[in-house]
Order: C-alpha cells, then structure tokens, then sequence
C-alpha cells in the first residue's frame, strides 16, 4: 500500500499529500489555512501520477459528508499569512505590503511640473535684470562733468540761408568721436542783421519738438523750424537751434517694423546723452567758443511741447542758464508715460525704462531750478492737460522759485507761435 494519498482541498482544490492512515486525520491547507478531517482507509492506492479524475473516482467527494465542508467555509478561520508573530497591515516594516503613490507619478509629475517653475523664475529674474541694466548719464549737473566736450568745434563756416530781415543762418556739424554722447550733432546758428561787437547779444537755445521722449532727434536739414526760432533772431538773438542724440531714421516715420528695430538703440543713445542734456550743453559750449558776439552771461532756452521738457532739464542741471521759456511742456513724465514704462514689451526694449523716465520729469527736478522760469500754457491743450501745468505750478510755488506763469486760450501750437514767443523775447529781454 502506498503511505500517502493525495487529498484535495474542499476550499482552494490544492492537492495535499496525506499519510495513509485507518483512522481519521486532521491537516491544514498550507494555500487557504483551512483544517480538513480526512476519513481514515483501509486499503488506499494513490496513483503514480496526478490524475484528477482518477482521484474522484478513488477517493469520491461523498467522503465528505456536505454540511461537515460547509462548517469547515464558514467557521474556520484562516491563521494570520505571515505567521502568529506577523506585524499588522498598516506597519511600515519591510513585510508589509506598500501603499500609496508609486514612486514613479512622483518623477512624472517632477519632470512636467518643474521645468516650467524653473522657466518662470528664471524668466522673471531675467526680465527685472533686463529692464534695469545698462548706464546712461544721470540727469544731474556733476553727472554732466563725466562726459567730455568735443575736443574741437567747428567754426560758422559759410551762410546758409539770408532772410529778409537780414537774419542768415549757418549749418554746422559737429564730427566727433561716435562712442561719446554729443560729439556728434548738427545745429543751425541764426545770427540777426547787422554789425555786432563780441559779446554784446543773448544766446536762446532751442532743441526740435516732435519726440516721445524716449529718442532724440535730428535739426531737420531743409529748415522746417523757423517758425519757432526766426523771430527770436529778428529780435536781435542769437540762436542756436541743436540736434538731440538718438535720433530715429527717416524711413521710421511711416513704417512701425522699423521704428521699433531702430528704437532700442536711439533709446540708449538718448539715455547716455542724459535726455538731451549733454547736446545742450554742448550747445552752450558752441555758443561761448565759437559764437564771439554771445554774452556769456545772457544764454537762455526755450522749447515747446518735448523740447519744452528739455528746455527745463537744462536749466534745472546747466548753471549758465539764465533764464528758461518752457510753452506746454511735458512736465509730469511720469504720469504721462505710464503705459509705456508698465508694458512689459517696451522694459524688455528699452532698459531701466521706468527709472529714465523718473529721472527726466521736470517735476522731479523742481528744486534744482536757479534761473527765473516762463511757463506758457493754453487751456484747452489737446495735449498736455491744464491740470499738469497747474501741478507744476504749485511745485515751483511751494519751492519759492521765480516762475512766470502765462495762461491763454487755444490749443497746444498755435497760441505759442502767435503769443508765447513774442511773450518769451519780451522775458529775455527783461
């Protein structure tokens, strides 16, 4: 007789080996842990090779009686799966199963998640590096003594123009070296008729209008500004009417794709010329080496609307400035430049941007003012607010600077060709 028979389990049908025994025997699934009472033989032959139907026919199912299997299913319990000393299922030793996320979403979502935080900051870093870097002369009087003059001036050289009055003009340029800002300008001198000994007639300096204030600007060569600046010349004055550094090409006036591909560098031009500052100083360079009828003493500026804003720049950093005529000038900066100084695109474009526009509003250079002051304003200007003017006013006011202040009707050109100039000649002649 074979000592062992093959037994399978009532629960999960694994085959058991069983000794061979005549009496009834107790064991244990090792698969399911259930206890199963195997009736003892007498004459048991298991056969050599596993054979499931040869098994039921030898060893049938009604070997166990049908309500003993369904006590062994439903009152039988299982011993614990890794043993009586297991460790329950929410330990956190080696033998227990793992839970939560798989470490693999967690590199998944580092790999998605990080890089574009990564981009972000650095994209921000980059974009406050951007829109502040980069030097320019600050718009200040000893920031006006690290820039050079041009070492030679160029004499008045022919008549370029003679006019009825007898006013003639001379274009001059000014070749210097390219890298410094206000060696390179072009100015048209206007003298008034007649015979004059040296020193004996005021100087007003008069830069071309027209600008944002975020480039310069050329002295047009075809003499488009004699409106504003033959009648000081016919009022016996010098005059001397000078280009600002970066100036826009010509095609850029009615293409936008150029203008915005040459502003970037005319902006940094006009920023290392301290907005202008440095060409009118150099103007009054000019004015005083090579002009020999100026009175040092008696050099004025005058500019309207943008040139306006530069005319009082100058006399608020420039000492020998004597007196300055500003009609409807720009003087809040600030706050008249605010969608571009906030817009993203242009403080990518034009560095340090917010903090130019700060240092060129004449409201913030109110205190540095010495010279007596005209500012000529219409009240109902297009352009620049009445409510700008009447601010700076109160400025000038509170600072106890000598300001003349004229209001009259019209808008921002007309009234100053046909009541501010004559009223500025009558200031500098004072």
């Amino acid at each position: 007789m074979n000592p062992n028979r093959n037994v399978p389990c009532v629960r999960c049908n694994t085959i058991l080996l069983v000794a061979t025994s005549a009496q009834t025997v107790q064991v244990q699934c090792p698969k399911c842990g259930i206890f199963l009472q195997i009736p003892g033989v007498s004459n048991y032959t298991a056969p050599d090779d596993l054979d499931f139907e040869a098994m039921q026919t030898n060893y049938p199912a009604a070997t166990f009686p049908t309500q003993q299997i369904d006590r062994y299913r439903h009152t039988t319990t299982a011993p614990p799966r890794y043993g009586p000393t297991a460790p329950p299922r929410h330990s956190h030793s080696r033998l227990a199963p793992r839970r939560g996320i798989p470490n693999w979403i967690y590199l998944v979502l580092a790999l998605v998640i990080v890089p574009p935080v990564l981009c972000g900051v650095s994209g921000v870093a980059l974009y406050f590096w951007v829109s502040n870097r980069g030097s320019s002369t600050p718009i200040s009087e000893s920031g006006l003594q690290n820039v050079p003059v041009p070492d030679a001036f160029p004499s008045l050289g022919a008549v370029e123009q003679t006019f009825a009055s007898g006013v003639t003009t001379h274009f001059v340029r000014v070749l210097g070296d390219p890298t410094v800002a206000g060696s390179r300008m072009t100015m048209r001198v206007y003298i008034p008729a007649g015979t004059h000994v040296n020193q004996s007639l005021p100087c007003v300096l008069v830069a071309p209008a027209g600008t944002p204030l975020i480039h310069g600007v050329d002295v047009d060569p075809s003499g488009s500004y004699h409106d504003e600046t033959l009648p000081y010349a016919e009022a016996g004055v010098v005059v001397i009417h000078y280009s600002i550094d970066g100036a826009m090409p010509a095609s850029a006036e009615n293409s936008d794709q150029i203008y915005l591909k040459s502003l970037p560098l005319a902006y940094q031009k006009f920023r290392n010329a301290g907005a202008g500052i440095v060409n009118g100083r150099n103007a009054v360079e000019y004015a005083i080496k090579k002009i020999a009828i100026v009175n040092p003493q008696k050099i004025y500026c005058a500019g309207h609307s943008s040139a306006g804003s530069l005319a009082l720049l100058l006399a608020a950093t420039e000492p020998r400035i004597r007196r300055c005529a500003a009609f409807a000038a720009a003087y809040d900066l600030e706050s008249r430049m605010q969608e571009i100084t906030s817009d993203v695109t242009y403080r990518m474009m034009l560095p340090g941007i917010k903090d130019f526009v700060s240092e060129s509003s004449p409201l913030n250079h109110v205190d540095e003012f010495r010279c007596p002051l005209l500012i000529f304003h219409a009240l109902d200007d297009s352009n620049v607010p009445l409510e700008h003017a009447e601010h700076f006013r109160q400025r000038l006011q509170r600072a106890g600077k000598d300001a003349t202040h004229l209001r009259v009707t019209g808008d921002h050109y007309t009234p100053m060709i046909e009541t501010g100039i004559p009223a500025a000649i009558d200031f500098f002649k004072r």
